[in-house]
C-alpha cells in the first residue's frame, strides 16, 4: 500500500486521515493496526465491490459499487465515512471531489473504519 505524503502539504487533518487508512489493512494486521471490518460489513458487502457507508464503524447507510463509472467517481453519500475493499483490485481513495487530495489505496481486504472520502478510482 502506498501512502503519499501529505503533511507538509495539506496539514495535520489529512495526513491523519491518511496515516488511518495506511494503518488498516487485511485481516492479517500487525500488532496495533486497526482491524478488519466487523462480520456484519463483510456479510453486507457483496463480493467484488467496494462498499462504502455514511457514518464511520460501518454504520449508517451503505452503498456498494463494482467498478467506477468514470476515470474518478464521487463517493456515495457526498463524503463516505468508512470503507470496505471486498473487491479483486486495488481501489484508490481521496478526500476531495474529482481525485485531488489523495487519502491512499486499499487493497482487496483492506477497510477504514473512519474517514472522509469524497472520491475513489
Amino acid at each position: 500500500m502506498r501512502i503519499q505524503n501529505l503533511a507538509t502539504a495539506l496539514g495535520p487533518l489529512v495526513a491523519a486521515a491518511a496515516l488511518t487508512l495506511a494503518a488498516t489493512v487485511p485481516a492479517a494486521a500487525e500488532a496495533g493496526a486497526a482491524s478488519a471490518p466487523p462480520a456484519r460489513a463483510l456479510a453486507d458487502c457483496p463480493m467484488g465491490s467496494v462498499c462504502f457507508w455514511s457514518q464511520p464503524d460501518f454504520t449508517g447507510k451503505m452503498r456498494a459499487a463494482q467498478y467506477p463509472q468514470h476515470d474518478c467517481e464521487a463517493a456515495p453519500f457526498g463524503t463516505a465515512r468508512s470503507v470496505y475493499n471486498n473487491g479483486y483490485e486495488t481501489r484508490t481513495f481521496y478526500a476531495a471531489a474529482d481525485c485531488k487530495v489523495h487519502i491512499g489505496a486499499l487493497e482487496p481486504g483492506g477497510s477504514v473504519r473512519s474517514v472522509s472520502v469524497a472520491s475513489w478510482q
